[in-house]
């Protein structure tokens, strides 16, 4: 027998603009519909492992005939400090391009951190993207706020006038210094201008701060035009804990145009960032059954 944890996925190598790409598909065999897992900073296929359970859930509901697809970008693992969302966007349009060559009927895109961040900027019509039927954002957090968590909002700022000096200068492609960035980071090499939209309150990938105006994050969640999940996890290590994340969870749906955010939407009770607890996995699962029930 194979040893525990190990699991079986079929490999779809499709055209991108990341050299190399391939799709790995787990779950129901046949599926006439995708969900399509983008993980944050750092991940890369099989790096979370909730999405495997949500397909062992799929399996459970063949009616419903979706499989989960993983599939590396140009940002994967360590590529994270020297792309941007643009790259990730384009990535995924080209998944979705595929899916569809290959029958697909429907695909939902399932963003983890920063792939929520991922999601949004799909929607933004300047990319031409491939449509999809719906988005769900899992553990949607501010890139700002979890690194001021770490190593202070005045010691972050410092660090942000460095890279907007650089980018100035035209030099933003340059390496961001160890003692200019927060620790979690100093194993990346990052560019001061990936830097400076994970950190400045003006950054490009800056899409849910709690502390930004309305008129700032209407814009973007007004223009979700499928349906979406929003879903906090309940007891996140990178949200402050003055965040009552319910209540920014139904203020974003107010954002939203009417009948497009899931009243499904809300906190995952007791998961951390990747929703490794077992009983909060099991929740999200049939949260993510229940919404793509009512994707059309």
């Amino acid at each position: 027998m194979p040893p525990s944890g190990t699991f079986t996925t079929t490999v779809h190598p499709f055209e991108s603009p990341t050299a190399h790409a391939c799709a790995y598909e787990i779950g129901l065999a046949n599926a006439r519909n995708a969900l399509v897992f983008i993980g944050g900073l750092g991940d890369g296929p099989h790096t979370v492992p909730y999405p495997r359970a949500i397909a062992k859930r799929l399996e459970a509901e063949p009616q419903l005939s979706y499989s989960v697809f993983e599939f590396r970008l140009t940002s994967s693992f360590s590529g994270f400090g020297f792309a941007r969302l643009a790259n990730d966007v384009a990535d995924i349009s080209a998944l979705v391009q595929y899916l569809r060559s290959i029958g697909k009927q429907r695909v939902v895109l399932l963003g983890h951190s920063t792939g929520c961040q991922d999601c949004m900027e799909y929607t933004s019509p300047s990319h031409g993207v491939a449509p999809v039927e719906g988005y769900i954002l899992q553990a949607p957090v501010s890139d700002r706020g979890a690194i001021a968590l770490e190593m202070g909002e005045s010691k972050l700022d410092e660090g942000l006038k460095v890279a907007k000096e650089l980018i100035a200068s035209g030099r933003g492609h340059e390496r961001m210094l160890p003692q200019q960035i927060s620790p979690s980071f100093h194993s990346t090499p990052i560019s001061a201008e990936r830097w400076y939209a994970l950190g400045a309150t003006d950054g490009e990938d800056n899409y849910f701060d709690p502390g930004l105006p309305d008129e700032v994050v209407r814009p973007y969640w007004s223009r979700v035009d499928k349906p979406i999940l929003i879903l906090q996890s309940g007891s996140d290590e990178f949200v402050s804990s003055s965040v009552d994340k319910n209540v920014l969870v139904k203020h974003w749906r107010t954002l939203c145009q009417p009948g497009i955010a899931s009243e499904l939407s809300g906190a995952i009770p007791g998961a951390g960032h990747r929703v490794e607890e077992p009983e909060a996995e099991e929740w999200l699962a049939n949260t993510v059954v229940k919404f793509l029930q009512s994707v059309k």
